[in-house]
């Protein structure tokens, strides 16, 4: 049995976004049946945790006679690798679609996590007005490339659905809180034509039910070290 790792509970703006959701959602794809393991922070600092999640994140992926994996990019690979789904049709094109997760992993992904935490966690309003406008410019570069490189396409690699428009489109939606999208209607629609997908309504309807059985009380935050 496959088991992965998630957090019993996240403040509402996180809800449905943390990365464990990916995981589930290419799990629902495929098909393969799993368990939740959830942690609070004394389990994320666990030491035996760690010495499977060196960075005490979640999600990880367990599973009966293999090795844990971590990160949801190498999981994603993994789990499409060994199910022979969610790849383009032509073989030859499958290291381009590993291309385009991991672009939006390292290229995109941490523009838009600069803006949610210049939204979310900075609280000196003055600050924030400076910093936004430069994150804000980031953001509309690289989408701007991203919208080109796509065109009038359905999907990133071959015509099809695969994990790197699962990964791609997990990481758009970090910036559903803003009307940025507004100005690339074709990223617009990508995202939520894939979003749309009954195997990510699952995964985040599931994610979501999970921590609504919880509060922050759950998490036994550290609340003299704020951990």
């Amino acid at each position: 049995m496959i088991t992965i790792t998630a957090l019993k509970w996240v403040p509402p703006f996180a809800q449905g976004q943390v990365r464990d959701h990916r995981v589930r959602w290419v799990l629902n794809e495929v098909g393969w049946p799993y368990q939740v393991r959830l942690l609070d922070t004394q389990g994320q600092q666990d030491e035996s945790y760690r010495a499977e999640q060196p960075f005490g994140q979640v999600p990880m992926m367990e599973e009966d006679g293999r090795l844990p994996l971590f990160e949801s990019g190498a999981i994603l690979i993994d789990v499409a690798s060994r199910a022979n789904r969610l790849w383009p049709a032509d073989e030859r094109q499958r290291p381009l679609a590993i291309s385009w997760l991991i672009a939006a992993l390292n290229t995109i992904e941490p523009h838009l996590a600069n803006l949610a935490e210049v939204d979310y966690f900075i609280s000196d309003e003055e600050v924030k007005q400076k910093r936004r406008p430069m994150v804000i410019d980031a953001i509309r570069l690289r989408l701007t490339q991203l919208s080109t490189a796509l065109g009038g396409r359905d999907y990133l690699v071959g015509g099809e659905f695969t994990i790197a428009d699962l990964m791609m489109s997990s990481v758009l939606k970090i910036a559903g809180h803003t009307d940025i999208l507004d100005a690339f209607p074709n990223l617009l629609a990508f995202r939520d034509r894939c979003l749309g997908r009954a195997a990510y309504r699952k995964a985040v309807a599931d994610q979501c039910a999970d921590i609504a059985r919880h509060s922050m009380a759950d998490m036994k935050y550290d609340l003299r070290s704020g951990r």
